[in-house]
């Protein structure tokens, strides 16, 4: 697997960056998962870009068969089966990949990206939703707009994402719908959330066109 500046972030350092009160993005998120999975019930439910499993203590463990998380950083995943291991057990299935055009998954009801298209690129992203449209049933994504801000916010932390910020693209909502409109998808929802320092959390839902 090629070297991936997230490889160099420990997830301590990521947290603590994503919990500060100015980013203010780690319970933000937690809510946007708790819609995400209100809104689309689903008893295969996959998190591309899992972390530490941030968001996945509002799953039932009943209510789901499988929940996969996919992840670049096999530390963070040590860490997410750690916390939530017990929880699920055998229904939580973690793997280390990079998502790409060639990534494929097993079929999927809820399909989170959250915070990702952002380090994989629309294109990139838009090629990796068609190659598998036909095994989500909907596609769920919170892209991050820095109303001028830039991609990482200033903390005590910015420091360790230096090498983050060089893969990072920002995200037009618009250019993913469309992207996704390409790719076989149907847009059918958009909500936007608010952050502390001036900058918005957007949700997009997508499901797959008939």
């Amino acid at each position: 697997m090629e070297t991936n500046p997230w490889h160099d972030v420990r997830l301590d350092v990521y947290e603590s960056h994503m919990r500060h009160a100015e980013v203010g993005q780690l319970e933000r998120l937690r809510e946007i998962m708790t819609e995400q999975i209100a809104d689309n019930p689903a008893r295969t439910i996959g998190v591309l870009g899992v972390a530490g499993g941030n968001g996945l203590d509002v799953i039932d463990p009943a209510s789901v068969d499988t929940v996969w998380g996919y992840d670049v950083n096999a530390d963070y995943l040590e860490a997410c089966r750690a916390r939530f291991g017990e929880r699920f057990g055998e229904r939580l299935v973690l793997t280390e990949c990079s998502v790409d055009r060639a990534f494929v998954i097993p079929p999927t009801r809820l399909l989170i990206a959250n915070l990702i298209v952002e380090y994989i690129g629309v294109a990139e992203f838009a090629a990796f939703a068609a190659l598998n449209a036909s095994s989500i049933g909907v596609l769920s994504c919170a892209t991050q707009t820095n109303e001028g801000v830039g991609i990482v916010s200033a903390t005590e932390h910015a420091a360790a994402f230096e090498g983050i910020e060089s893969i990072a693209t920002e995200v037009d909502p618009e250019e993913l719908a469309h992207a996704l409109s390409e790719s076989g998808f149907v847009a059918t929802l958009v909500r936007e959330y608010s952050l502390p320092n001036g900058k918005a959390l957007v949700r997009q839902d997508f499901t797959a066109a008939t």
